[in-house]
């Protein structure tokens, strides 16, 4: 690792740690949420949902926070080589703080009035009690009609239009036939259509890498998709969603799809849906294909992995658009990097 760093990267390293306290704030935020689900007297027939969702929520912040953390190794590296050897550039330290001292004071100004008005939330808690129970029991009485109400369906003379996962996922399937022959997407649960879109969970699988299970959700308003849940293991491994693999490699990839999904959910439903399944089509070469960068197939990644394969595959990203440029930067989908290798691509190309 190289000893010396461009103000750009500090900077940029700077704003990857601001970005991982919010992270952290907003764990404790939904580990409140979860420990009040979990703490109050009368559990409700919407218990169990809601504790699931709190789940889900409390554990995708905390693999937001593992993928932030891979972000800052470097940067955190350097700085522990710095302190050893005593080597601060003062001066630029000093202007950094000072440039970011404006975005923090307006951050500490938003935490302060969170502040305020939690506190006059707890103050209102008595006549809210009042309130909430009015509200439950027209909930309660609302739930009951409406689990009574039956829809009209619709003439079987012509056949109903296949829902969205359905449609796409086969569609991609046989677009893909050729070149994805060791890939299948099997449902594990049939989608079923919703108020706002549809449901399902799928299993894809890719022959000799991996398995990936993921629940789905289209949103046909905001024409989104939303990744509820999803666990990435070994073909040859049977285990529970909630446990971690036992291979080093996929607990790694888990990790990495984390921010991967968050990049590929930004484009509209149908992209989205392609992007995520070409993403998992280009693990197939996950233990034979070397890495862009360094052209080996094994490296160091660290004390608590070990040497790994190239476990990176490069994602869809939505670039941003400047007007200087006359051609548009486009990245190659499926390229293998170890995740060190693809921490510094990253790094050096400003992604």
């Amino acid at each position: 690792m190289s000893l010396t760093r461009s103000p750009e990267n500090i900077e940029k390293d700077i704003s990857n740690i601001e970005h991982a306290l919010l992270t952290v704030s907003e764990i404790r935020s939904s580990l409140k949420h979860f420990t009040d689900i979990v703490q109050v007297e009368q559990k409700g027939p919407s218990f169990v949902q809601s504790f699931s969702d709190r789940l889900k929520c409390v554990r995708r912040d905390l693999n937001t926070l593992s993928a932030e953390g891979e972000n800052l190794k470097g940067a955190l590296e350097h700085a522990q080589v710095a302190a050893i050897e005593n080597k601060f550039n003062w001066n630029l330290i000093k202007s950094l703080i000072e440039h970011h001292h404006h975005h923090r004071s307006e951050a500490e100004k938003e935490a302060a009035e969170e502040e305020i008005r939690y506190r006059e939330e707890e103050a209102n808690s008595g006549k809210a009690k009042e309130v909430g129970s009015i509200v439950k029991s027209s909930a309660n009485h609302a739930y009951k009609e409406l689990s009574s109400i039956v829809l009209e369906r619709k003439s079987n003379l012509t056949p109903p239009e296949p829902l969205f996962f359905t449609k796409y996922i086969n569609e991609w399937l046989t677009e893909n036939k050729a070149t994805n022959a060791d890939l299948s997407v099997i449902f594990e649960k049939q989608e079923q259509q919703t108020l706002c879109g549809s449901t399902c969970r799928i299993k894809i699988c890719t022959r000799k890498a991996l398995v990936a299970d993921l629940e789905l959700e289209y949103e046909r308003g905001s024409d989104t998709l939303v990744i509820h849940q999803y666990d990435i293991k070994s073909v040859k491994e049977e285990k529970q969603s909630w446990k971690d693999s036992q291979y080093l490699v996929f607990q790694k990839v888990n990790l990495l799809a984390t921010t991967a999904f968050e990049d590929m959910l930004v484009f509209f439903a149908k992209e989205a849906l392609y992007n995520i399944l070409n993403w998992f089509a280009s693990y197939r070469n996950l233990f034979v294909s070397p890495c862009q960068r360094c052209h080996k197939l094994l490296q160091f990644d660290s004390p608590q992995y070990k040497y790994l394969p190239p476990m990176v595959r490069t994602w869809a990203k939505k670039q941003p658009i400047h007007q200087n440029d006359h051609v548009p930067i486009v990245h190659s989908i499926g390229v293998a990097y170890h995740m060190r290798c693809f921490t510094e691509y990253k790094n050096n190309h400003a992604m």
